[in-house]
């Protein structure tokens, strides 16, 4: 395929594609290996990619950068209903992962604002807020076990 033509048929070249997503080229080359995308074209050792392929890597970057889904489950997730692949089970699996996760950020969160707020001119220890989350394990907000003999926190 000539380029001209190519280009006329909305076909991009391997290291446009990677300088559009800011990908490296031997990324997506990597990716075509594990079957995540497949160019259009292959001319004079370049690949050419369609619009839908460049799609792809964006949506591949989007989860790689995230660092929320592994190369597998991004694959079964690109595959969708048209394959035996568990894609539902892997967005499903994620959503709890993602959930779990939030909780535990808005947790810290509303802790460094109590620290922020109540313990500005003082370490939080013997806090019953602080002591609590730094005790638990178990993901929720009853301390597994405390040291006592610690100040408390005046609210």
């Amino acid at each position: 395929m000539q380029r001209s033509e190519a280009v006329r048929t909305g076909l991009v070249p391997i290291d446009e594609v990677a300088r559009r997503l800011g990908l490296r080229a031997s990324a997506i080359r990597y990716y075509e290996q594990r079957g995540l995308v497949q160019p259009a074209s292959q001319h004079a050792g370049k690949r050419w990619f369609s619009a839908e392929q460049v799609r792809r890597l964006a949506i591949i970057r989007f989860w790689q950068e995230s660092g929320l889904m592994s190369l597998d489950q991004i694959g079964a997730v690109l595959t969708g209903a048209t394959s035996a692949a568990p894609w539902v089970q892997t967005v499903e699996a994620q959503l709890d992962i993602l959930a779990r996760q939030i909780d535990r950020m808005q947790t810290a969160r509303a802790l460094l604002d109590h620290v922020l707020h109540h313990h500005r001119d003082s370490a939080p220890d013997g806090c019953p807020h602080y002591e609590a989350l730094i005790w638990q394990t178990d993901n929720t907000t009853k301390p597994k076990t405390q040291v006592s003999g610690l100040p408390t926190c005046v609210d």
